[in-house]
Parts: structure tokens; C-alpha cells; sequence
């Protein structure tokens, strides 16, 4: 009996591994929008940002260890989102898989927003 409860388990997970995608991001360009309207010096990043997108996983910078979020398909984009107490980050990746765009939005102080290009592997 357990082995045939394993075995259509593992009939339900193995599609869903073999579908997953992992992608490598690095940005081109950032930008900082302040809510308030406050002045804020715009400075340009000495070195990109890479960030690591697994569709099973959810997505990550490349120097965090933990995945967070989680990603699915919309309108052929795929779609990254994370919640927080304090704010939400989406992180989207065009149909062609080329590129991407991260928003961070911090419920109170800004919007961050980051595109680049990615590979698919």
C-alpha cells in the first residue's frame, strides 16, 4: 500500500519538476520613485544586480540564500510576487524570456524599479 501511495505521488510531482524554469537576471538600469515627493539623489549602481528566478521556488538575488514569492504564468509573462509586512516586490519576466522587470514597492517611503536581461536555462 505505501508503495503504490508513493508512486502516485511521485506521478504528481515529476510533471511539475520538469516544468520548471530557472532564469538568470542581471539589471541594466534602475531607478527610485520617492511617494512623497521629496528630493532624492538617483544614484546609479556601481555593479548589477543578478537575481535568480526558479519557477517552483519563487526568485532571489544571487547573494541571498532563501527563495522567496512564488511564480506563475499571465498573459505569457511569467510573474514573480513576494508579500511583506512592509511592502510587495513583483518581479516580471517578458515572453520572449530576454527580459525583466522588478518593482519594490515599500508601503510608506518609495518605489524601487530594475530591468535587465535574463537566460533561461
Amino acid at each position: 500500500m505505501n508503495t503504490i501511495k508513493i508512486f502516485l505521488f511521485s506521478l504528481c510531482l515529476v510533471p511539475t519538476l520538469l516544468n520548471a524554469k530557472t532564469y538568470y537576471c542581471k539589471d541594466s538600469g534602475s531607478t527610485e520613485l520617492d511617494m512623497f515627493g521629496t528630493e532624492k539623489e538617483n544614484k546609479a549602481s556601481t555593479r548589477p544586480y543578478h537575481w535568480i528566478v526558479d519557477t517552483n521556488r519563487g526568485w532571489k538575488r544571487s547573494d541571498v540564500v532563501a527563495y522567496s514569492g512564488s511564480c506563475g504564468i499571465d498573459n505569457g509573462y511569467t510573474v514573480c510576487r513576494a508579500d511583506t509586512a512592509y511592502g510587495e516586490a513583483i518581479f516580471s519576466i517578458h515572453p520572449d524570456d530576454s527580459n525583466f522587470i522588478l518593482i519594490y514597492l515599500d508601503y510608506g517611503i518609495d518605489l524601487l524599479a530594475f530591468v535587465g536581461s535574463c537566460d533561461k536555462t
